[in-house]
This record gives structure tokens, C-alpha cells and sequence, in this order.
């Protein structure tokens, strides 16, 4: 495994359906820029290729949502019960760049009211993802 000083080249997926995302690791951070649109299968695919680069616990992930064009309602208890698991081994989850649009069908798919638990990245982190 490579050390923390090592640069990994950013990785790009395109995955059917239209959801793009890039992971950059950076300060520590897992960051991933997303675009298109985010649903289920697409949340489950991007949640497998970050897990091999949580070897370590405490680490952040910031999904940039800038690109981000639709959040599918139905992923959004995916999304809630991936940050709970992260939170089990030490991770942070923050979502950076979201729109209100995003944080609406968030608030609005989330039936269990636990979606007031993922946190928002202030907005000088989303512009830290090294994405275009």
C-alpha cells in the first residue's frame, strides 16, 4: 500500500446510467467529485471503489457534489446508512458543494430523520477536490 506522501493518480468512473466520480486522495481526505445523476446501484458502486482506501480509520470523505445534477430520493437511505457505517469505524462523511436543490430531496427522502446527521463541508472544501 502505498504511504500517505505517495500520489495516486485520480481515478475516473463512468458508470451506466450517467454518474461520473473522481477520487483524489488529499491531506489525509478521501475526496470525490461527482456528476450526473446519483440513484441506488450508482451510490452502492461508488461506495465499493472508495472502501479500499479506508485501510485506516478517521479518515474524511468529502463528495463534492458541484456536478451533481440529481439525487434520486430513493438513494438517500443508501446514503444515510453508508454514513452510519463509516461513522462505526471512526470515518467522517461530509458532503461538499451541494445544492439546495440536493439537501432538499435529502431532508424529503430521508423518512427516519437521519439524514440531519451527514454533515455539510463548509464551501472551501468542495473547491479542494482538484476536480474541474
Amino acid at each position: 500500500m502505498p504511504g500517505e506522501s505517495t500520489r495516486r493518480p485520480p481515478h475516473l468512473y463512468v458508470l451506466e446510467g450517467g454518474l461520473g466520480f473522481e477520487i483524489r486522495e488529499r491531506d489525509g481526505d478521501v475526496r470525490v467529485a461527482l456528476s450526473g445523476v446519483l440513484d441506488r446501484p450508482m451510490l452502492q458502486r461508488l461506495a465499493a471503489a472508495v472502501r479500499p482506501r479506508l485501510q485506516r480509520r478517521d479518515r474524511r470523505i468529502v463528495l463534492d457534489g458541484r456536478g451533481l445534477e440529481h439525487l434520486d430520493f430513493r438513494a438517500v437511505r443508501d446514503l444515510v446508512a453508508w454514513n452510519r457505517h463509516l461513522r462505526d469505524y471512526g470515518h467522517t462523511l461530509l458532503l461538499a458543494g451541494w445544492r439546495p436543490y440536493h439537501r432538499a430531496i435529502l431532508i424529503l427522502g430521508d423518512q427516519y430523520g437521519e439524514a440531519a446527521a451527514l454533515r455539510v463541508a463548509p464551501a472551501a472544501a468542495a473547491g479542494r477536490t482538484g476536480a474541474s
